[in-house]
């Protein structure tokens, strides 16, 4: 993953770089950069997503912050959200029961289902807002709730952008 490119730079023969997706990340270090080389590394091995540049979209924001359990539940609020979109959108495609999901027409319908699934087993995507790096999930564990309670100082939220040439041109996954 490459730093941000200083944008008065930018000459006819460089690409365009677009926000490929936004995501809010929470992350066990001791300190912010800790936090933040965590998050880096991460998608830098991640095979799932791949961005040309991540960009971090605000300062960390501490456990012991007043906003932070308030950007949390958002994040948490807006997963919910976009898992239920694409199960009412998998029902608008015809798939309404259990026994649907064996004839699901690979393509659409199919990728449909396939990013559910990636909510519900942890795998992050694009369309990840929320990604709980400390879990690898989507959702807050009871245990992990537990342990940023018992040490704030120990957690952090980063807001970030991942960038690429082009929607077209990124590599999304890679299996």
């Amino acid at each position: 993953m490459t730093e941000p490119a200083d944008e008065s730079a930018t000459t006819e023969t460089s690409p365009a770089m677009n926000v490929l997706a936004s995501h809010l990340v929470l992350v066990a270090a001791e300190t912010a950069a800790d936090g933040e080389t965590r998050v880096r590394q991460f998608f830098d091995r991640t095979p799932l997503v791949r961005y040309d540049r991540i960009e971090l979209t605000g300062a960390a924001v501490p456990a012991t912050d007043r906003t932070f359990q308030t950007k949390l539940r958002q994040g948490l609020d807006e997963n919910h959200r976009l898992v239920n979109h694409f199960i009412e959108e998998l029902g608008g495609a015809g798939c309404s029961t259990r026994q649907d999901l064996a004839g699901l027409v690979q393509g659409y319908q199919s990728k449909i289902l396939h990013i559910i699934a990636h909510f519900l087993d942890g795998f992050i995507g694009v369309d990840s807002a929320f990604y709980n790096l400390v879990d690898d999930s989507h959702w807050l564990p009871e245990q992990t709730a537990e342990a940023i309670k018992a040490a704030p100082e120990n957690f952090w939220l980063l807001a970030l952008d991942g960038y690429s040439t082009t929607p077209k041109e990124a590599i999304l996954l890679h299996r």
